[in-house]
């Protein structure tokens, strides 16, 4: 006991160290006793640790006693903070002395801060050359630092000291003018897609906000408080800063990109970076065309359909039947929560199909189009050439000025609405680009081709019902006034308008309305109600002046009776005809008994151009004259005749067909008497 008293004295005394702290490690023995062969005792020396420093504040020493204290977790890192480290040790020997230093953080190795040193003394004391831990390796939390001194007989002396990094205690900075939704990291990249936008900021802490521009480091903005608008900003790289009133805070700082999306080729922003409007070629068709955004928003491909949202990567279908076409790709990012007055932010790529378009050859004719004019606002869309069958020949339409001239699969669906669309939807070209659906009517059974002006143009029609139905040709738009024509036209009065498909109705007294397939069931006949007429007809609303030829520079006027479709209370009975007119309408009523004729009103022809007719239809005392109980049937015949005219050509000739086209339509009453 007395030799290791004077042991530690001794080394005390060498170390000059002597310190009244309260001793937590102790020193792993400054002396050890070992058997030799002659079972003698020896004191050998064991390694030392006198001081090891953190950053300026000594965290290990060495106390009179000739133990280690140690200030576990009284040093606190503060966040993002490099770690410097001091150590003084010592080891023994005799001859050559050794002095090895280890390094472990929280039990692992940190074989780059180990070192060594050796020299011909007994006492090798080795202040350590001063050594930094990287904040990146110091994490926020609890950590233990573990130091290892050994000699060269491998004795060590082992020392831990445990302490904490700590947080960065940000802000909470949000989207918007309101503290909801997701917070905002300090350090992030924020954008506004445009040529120009805003953006708002909302802190939970009061503080100082300041947005400057990185380009020049100009300050743009500075304001105190929770919310923080940018006002409007052009297309740059700004900085935007805010300092919390709050010193325990951390300030928090992002930057911020105004300017249009950017787009890549490829699934990563490892490819190629595209431009607006920037064209590339697909590899091969069919195929597909991979693209990519950092930042989500909606994809579509002009005319043919493919569409995708809040995604960030698009895989564009190259269709076969596209050879030779440019297909165009449109991308609109998501502006984030809090943006305002924002630009548009659309952004565009032009996709080359490989390959050759293919000629308009009519040798296998799968579709006919029409073509149709819209003169002004207020006139009806005209037929102006149908059944077109694909061809190298140019087809000129004329129009002064230009207005409305549409390319349409079917004349009368595009006009009307009714009937089939014959080749349906398709894919659309110009000029061998695929047009936008702004281009197309509802459904892209129609182009518009008047809103690419004056000039020559090549139609490309692809059906997306079957792709075997295409058709391709030239139209020319010439704005200028017809050339007097050497083919047949329709006259005036030889083509009426379609009627609408409106539904009759029955009205009885009591307001109550029947539709076809409706049923009711009385105790009597007296219960019964007479009934309205509900339907569509022919109104004449006087007499309007027309031109007699399409010929601007013919000035005579034809005056015709006015007539037009309307909806309303009409006679059961009437019959609707002004002379020779383009449209005319007429019902007829038929009472059944178990499918036996018990009543039936008939249309009359009349001189005076009055419809004629029973007003109302007097139900009860139809039945009551029959005097049956069992199930009777109303039915009425709606008969709607329109004209028209075409004319066609055939075999380089023309021909025009006229004629009338009825449409009938029927509401069938169910009424049973007990």
């Amino acid at each position: 006991m007395r030799k290791w008293l004077a042991s530690v004295l001794l080394v005390c005394l060498a170390t000059g160290s002597f310190f009244s702290e309260a001793t937590v490690s102790p020193v792993l023995g400054a002396t050890k006793a070992v058997n030799s062969d002659r079972s003698a005792t020896k004191s050998i020396q064991m390694p030392v640790h006198e001081q090891i420093v953190f950053n300026d504040y000594q965290v290990v020493g060495l106390s009179t006693e000739g133990w280690n204290w140690v200030r576990n977790d009284e040093f606190i890192l503060p966040p993002q903070t490099p770690l410097d480290i001091d150590v003084i040790q010592t080891t023994y020997g005799s001859g050559k002395t050794e002095n090895k230093m280890d390094v472990l953080l929280d039990g692992a190795a940190l074989p780059e801060f180990s070192s060594e040193m050796s020299d011909d003394v007994s006492t090798l004391r080795w202040e350590v050359p001063r050594f930094t831990i990287p904040y990146e390796k110091l994490p926020a939390g609890n950590h233990t630092l573990t130091f290892i001194g050994s000699d060269a007989l491998g004795e060590k002396s082992t020392v831990h000291v445990r302490f904490r990094v700590e947080a960065l205690h940000y802000p909470l900075i949000y989207q918007g003018s309101n503290p909801v939704g997701q917070t905002i990291q300090s350090g992030s990249h924020e954008a506004i897609f445009g040529n120009y936008g805003a953006k708002v900021y909302n802190s939970n802490e009061t503080g100082s906000w300041k947005l400057t521009n990185t380009k020049n480091s100009s300050m743009i903005k500075a304001e105190t408080g929770n919310v923080f608008s940018t006002g409007v900003l052009i297309a740059g790289d700004y900085e935007l800063s805010f300092i919390p009133d709050d010193l325990n805070q951390t300030p928090w700082q992002v930057e911020l990109r105004v300017g249009p999306p950017i787009l890549y080729l490829g699934t990563d922003e490892n490819g190629q970076q595209l431009g607006n409007n920037q064209k590339i070629t697909a590899e091969k068709a069919p195929g597909t065309v991979q693209l990519f955004s950092p930042a989500p928003g909606r994809w579509w491909v002009d005319g043919t359909g493919q569409t995708l949202v809040s995604a960030q990567h698009f895989e564009v279908v190259i269709p076969e039947k596209l050879e030779g076409m440019t297909m165009s790709v449109n991308f609109e990012p998501e502006q984030s929560l809090g943006t305002e007055r924002s630009s548009n932010s659309m952004i565009s790529v032009q996709i080359q199909v490989p390959g050759s378009p293919a000629g308009c050859d009519a040798s296998s004719v799968r579709a006919t189009l029409d073509v149709m004019v819209q003169n002004n606002e207020g006139s009806s869309l005209l037929s102006e050439r149908e059944n077109l069958y694909p061809s190298d020949i140019t087809v000129k339409v004329y129009q002064n000025p230009i207005y409305k001239i549409w390319v349409t699969t079917a004349a009368d669906y595009l006009k009307y609405g009714d009937g089939a669309s014959e080749e349906g939807p398709g894919v659309w070209a110009v000029d061998n680009v695929v047009v936008d659906s702004a281009y197309l009517n509802w459904d892209h059974t129609a182009l518009e081709l008047s809103r690419f002006k004056e000039g020559r143009h090549k139609i490309n029609y692809y059906s997306k019902t079957d792709p075997e139905v295409t058709w391709c040709g030239y139209i020319q738009i010439i704005e200028d006034s017809p050339p007097t024509p050497s083919t047949p036209s329709c006259d005036t009065g030889e083509k009426g308008t379609v009627p609408p498909s409106t539904k009759m109705k029955l009205k009885a007294e009591s307001g109550k309305e029947f539709v076809d397939g409706d049923k009711i069931t009385v105790e009597s006949s007296e219960d019964l109600e007479a009934l309205q007429l509900l339907a569509v007809h022919v109104e004449n609303k006087g007499m309007k002046r027309v031109k007699r030829e399409k010929d601007k520079h013919d000035r005579r006027f034809l005056y015709v009776s006015d007539l037009q479709w309307e909806y309303g209370v009409i006679p059961f009975g009437a019959n609707y005809e002004y002379g020779a007119g383009p449209i005319s309408s007429n019902n007829k009523v038929v009472i059944k008994y178990d499918d036996v004729i018990i009543k039936t009103i008939k249309p009359k022809s009349s001189e005076d151009n009055e419809p004629g007719g029973v007003e109302m239809l007097d139900l009860p005392s139809i039945i009551a004259k029959d005097g049956r109980s069992g199930k009777y049937k109303v039915e009425v015949y709606n008969t709607l005749t329109y004209k028209t005219c075409d004319v066609v050509s055939r075999y380089k000739s023309y021909k025009k067909y006229v004629d009338d086209v009825d449409k009938e339509q029927i509401l069938v009453l169910t009424v049973e008497v007990k």
